[in-house]
Order: structure tokens, then sequence, then C-alpha cells
């Protein structure tokens, strides 16, 4: 054990003096002056147990999902993967073996419980497969928990069972992402913006005006709030997607950016009268050619209050 407080370290060996004597000199007092958790690169370790991907040390891989059914392992193979039959076979099965010893690691540093499957790299061998079983098998009896292990199947799949005495480190050191909602993956800008336009086609429907497509001043107006990464996609490019979606609609779209909104939302809602009679001025979203590439917060836009709104040509 390893202490980097004095006081601590005093209460702990005065502890042991007095229950277990012989366990004394295993307390080791800490004092450099580099933070004990650098010095035994344990943020370090710490990033790694958050990570899904896990090198291994001849170039293969493995990438770890949690789940609440089950933990999926897949075991990738790196540049030694090259070769010719017999060669590719032993690199194929020199990076199982390392898998097998370092997926017995992570169950005990993730603290991982439950049904485990792992994928483990196809061999043609028969006996290959029976040595990475005979690996895990090892490797797994320094394990505390008990842990069951079944033999590969011809297309390389494991099953492991290992007894959950509580949520993984993961699970306890970290909560889901409020934008991908624990999937990992976002909504693209294309999908967004294609669920905008059905949404002004239904607010059109249920609207009970009938505008004129030919006489701009009598098209709809809108009210369209997003997030920084949508506003970016809408007001780039040579002929911004806005302008598209206006002229195609034939309404008119003012454009808002809302700074609590994750990627993906949105608000689309109908300009109405007490609006334009607000003495405050609206940002108007402008429908020419953007000059900047990228988004940036504090620029402002154009402002005018949405009387002296006048209409432009296409």
């Amino acid at each position: 054990m390893v202490v980097d407080s004095p006081r601590t370290y005093h209460e702990v060996t005065r502890y042991l003096q007095e229950i277990a004597p012989d366990l004394c000199d295993r307390v080791m007092l800490f004092d450099k002056r580099t933070p004990i958790f650098d010095e035994y690169r344990i943020e370090e370790g710490i990033n790694n147990i958050l990570s899904k991907r896990v090198p291994l040390s001849n170039g293969g891989s493995l990438v770890i999902e949690q789940t609440e059914a089950l933990v999926s392992i897949d075991v990738n193979g790196g540049h030694g993967m090259l070769g010719q039959e017999t060669s590719q076979e032993k690199a194929v099965l020199d990076v199982n073996l390392a898998a097998a010893k370092q997926i017995a690691r992570e169950l005990r540093l993730r603290d991982i419980g439950g049904i485990i499957v792992v994928d483990f790299i196809d061999m043609a061998d028969e006996s290959n497969r029976r040595l990475v079983y005979e690996e895990v098998k090892k490797a797994v009896e320094k394990d505390r928990s008990m842990v069951k292990v079944s033999e590969l199947s011809k297309h390389g799949l494991m099953e492991m069972t290992r007894k959950r005495v509580r949520p993984s480190v993961t699970f306890m050191i970290s909560e889901p992402c409020t934008c991908c909602h624990g999937t990992g993956r976002v909504e693209a800008l294309e999908t967004s913006f294609s669920k905008i336009e059905h949404e002004i086609c239904r607010l059109l429907a249920a609207s009970y005006k009938k505008p004129d497509p030919e006489n701009a001043k009598s098209w709809p107006r809108f009210v369209l709030r997003v997030d920084r990464h949508m506003c970016n996609y809408l007001t780039s490019g040579k002929r911004t997607k806005l302008a598209v979606l206006s002229s195609s609609l034939k309404v008119w779209i003012l454009l808002k950016v809302a700074r609590g909104f994750s990627r993906g939302m949105f608000e689309v809602k109908p300009f109405t009268d007490e609006q334009e009679n607000d003495d405050h001025q609206v940002a108007i979203s402008r429908l020419q050619r953007t000059k900047a590439k990228t988004f940036i917060p504090n620029t402002k836009l154009t402002l005018f209050p949405i009387k002296k709104w006048k209409t432009r040509g296409k």
C-alpha cells in the first residue's frame, strides 16, 4: 500500500500494529514532489478503462462493447496478419493468445460481470483453437470472481460468464451521453435537415392560410431554432441550405441559435403577429452566400426590425 499523506500513513500503521504487526512493512509513504497518480500512471489507467479500444502488444486490438444484456469483445488483427497460409495462421494464433491474456486482465480491471461473448480471429487448425481455450482458462485463474469459459466454436466465438458483484467500473465512473443517449453515435446533419423540412411541411398543411407562390409577401414566416452545428450546416456553401429550403417550400425562415440545444435538436414555430410588434430586434438569417466557413458564436448577423423586412428577389 502506497500512501501520499503522512497523517493517513501514521493512522494506517498504528492500526496495523494493533491487529497485524507483520503487515506494517507493506505500507509505504510516498514523499516525492510528483503527484502519486502521475508517478504510477493511475490517470492513464482510468482513461484506458473508459476507452472501448484496447491495443495489444503485437499490433492487434480489442474492442469492448458493454450493453445491459451482455458484453461483446472483438479481437482485431494488426499489420502482422499479412502472410501466406502457414505464416498467417501463426500470426493469427499469436494475436489470439495475446488477446486471451489481455481479456482476462480487462475483465478484472473493469469489473465486468454477466455474459461475455468473445469473437476471436478465425483459425483453421483445431489444435490452435484448443491452445487459445487453454490460455483463456489459465488467465482467468487469477480472478477472484467465479469465471466459466466455454470452448471456441468453429466460427471463433467463445462464451464466458463472470459473477457480477456490483456494476462495472465504466458504469460507476461515467454516465450516458446526453447527445447520443449512450449509443455512441449522433444523428447526421442531413437527417436533421430532412426532419426540419418535414416539420415545416406539417405546419403548412395545418395552416388555414393559402399563400400565393408568386407573391413572396404572402409566404408564411417561421422561426427555426437549432444548435450551432445545424446553424453552420444551414448557412454555409455557395447556395445555403436555408435558401434552398425557403425557396422550395415558399416560406420565410428566421434562424436562431439556441444555446441549450444539443446536436440534432430543433424547434419550428410560426412567426406570430405578437412577435412582429415586439420592440426587440430579431436576427434574420442571410439567404445569400456566406463568407464564413465555420460558425463563430460571437459573430453578429445583420439586425433590423421585422416591420422593415422587405421582400427579396429569388
